[in-house]
């Protein structure tokens, strides 16, 4: 393999450089590797990835060097990509944020090192409102994949229980994330709210199943932590297709709801991250190929938020600046 490359994409030219470097040693992944993987899906990575701020997280030299997060758009990167001044709490400095727009954006920042791509839940032009609710179902070390596809499936009904649909993707490295795409008037305070509630209720129908406590040697680690405080400005979600900085460059993978019934009927042990190792850069390739992207129909499938919190049983109050388990607030309600 040539180690340079110049390429031709939407117009622009890249330089690309270092394409036979060693990205995942034990399998001998390399540079080239990953941009050839990223150009294979770049239209499915995109349509998630358009108009959100975006973070980096780069590791030039392979995982098993330097790695790092990077928010603010790096420095040198051509004035055709795209970005945008944020700040990401109220009073905090503000940051220019790189959106990844376009294929030749994308194939650009995997030619500086980028290997995993995290997105804001809200986009430019309504920043301010998340267009979708986000758990992160995040196994104990010693949770059965099992448990952890019954207790998503649980999540799954109580949104569906109040009108909203619920997708589902592998985050790549041992747990599941579950969406609800949202439409209308909505804030990250609402969307909180209903977070924070469908978590409560999963919690109370699965309490061996499941916990919320966010101090991690206060969990259960044969349960499933259910994270419902990812949805705040400045939070973000690693994107759909995205691969992972783990041994056989896993994907985050959308996933259908029948594969997470498998799952949960499983009666072996199984750990959650030997399953999902197998979407890998090359395995994906080949599940869009006969699949499509599972996740295609995402915006059009929002549900409204109003009716969905009126649908809610009613809980005790919140107090206003401090949320529960301290947290940021969410709108309190009776």
């Amino acid at each position: 393999m040539n180690s340079q490359a110049a390429i031709r994409v939407d117009s622009r030219t890249l330089q690309l450089s270092n394409l036979a470097k060693i990205y995942f040693p034990r399998n001998g992944i390399t540079k080239g590797d990953i941009l050839a993987y990223y150009d294979a899906v770049a239209e499915h990575v995109l349509d998630h990835a358009r108009r959100r701020p975006i973070t980096l997280e780069r590791a030039p030299d392979g995982i098993d060097g330097t790695r790092f997060i990077e928010k603010q758009i790096p420095r040198g990167t051509p004035a055709w990509v795209h970005r945008v001044s944020l700040s990401a709490l109220e009073g905090r400095k503000r940051i220019t944020y790189a959106l990844c727009d376009d294929r030749a954006a994308l194939l650009y920042f995997v030619n500086l090192g980028t290997i995993a791509f995290h997105g804001w839940v809200s986009r430019t032009g309504s920043i301010a409102s998340p267009d979708f609710a986000f758990f992160d179902l995040d196994p104990g070390e010693e949770c059965s994949l099992a448990t952890l596809a019954r207790v998503a499936l649980t999540v799954r009904t109580h949104l569906e229980r109040i009108g909203l649909s619920a997708f589902v993707k592998t985050s790549g490295a041992t747990g599941m994330h579950v969406l609800a795409p949202l439409a209308g008037q909505r804030n990250y305070g609402d969307v909180k709210t209903l977070t924070y509630e469908i978590a409560r209720s999963v919690l109370s129908e699965r309490p061996r199943d499941v916990t919320i406590e966010h101090a991690v040697r206060e969990r259960n680690h044969r349960a499933v932590y259910l994270d419902y405080r990812q949805v705040g400005r400045g939070k973000t979600i690693v994107l759909p297709y995205s691969v992972r900085l783990r041994d056989g460059a896993p994907v985050s993978t959308p996933l259908h709801w029948h594969e997470v019934e498998e799952f949960a009927t499983m009666r072996l042990r199984g750990r959650p991250a030997a399953t999902f190792a197998r979407f890998n850069i090359s395995s994906v390739r080949a599940r869009i190929g006969h699949y499509g992207d599972l996740w295609k129909q995402l915006e059009s499938k929002t549900g409204e938020l109003a009716p969905a919190l009126a649908e809610l049983p009613p809980t005790r109050s919140l107090v206003r600046g401090k949320g529960f388990a301290g947290h940021d607030s969410v709108a309190a309600r009776e």
